[in-house]
């Protein structure tokens, strides 16, 4: 799925690092490294990533579904 990049938060105070859309709108989110180790999964950024990532830039990527939000777990 290819996502863009919409709003950042490295506070944390979302749970969230990255908030992202498809082209239609739906939002998705990249969450903080705590939030994929509770659901066992692994975080799907690196330090690369984080320093790379930016507003506005598009990613392929995989998206599930946790606690009704569209979460990324492959980037």
């Amino acid at each position: 799925m290819r996502l863009r990049i919409i709003e950042t938060d490295f506070t944390a105070n979302n749970g969230w690092l990255f908030k992202l859309a498809d082209e239609r709108g739906n939002h998705f989110y990249i969450m903080v490294d705590s939030f994929y180790k509770t659901h066992n999964l692994i975080s799907p950024v690196t330090k690369k990533e984080l320093d790379y990532y930016d507003l506005g830039l598009w990613i392929n990527a995989s998206v599930i579904q946790i606690e009704e939000k569209g979460i990324v777990v492959g980037a």
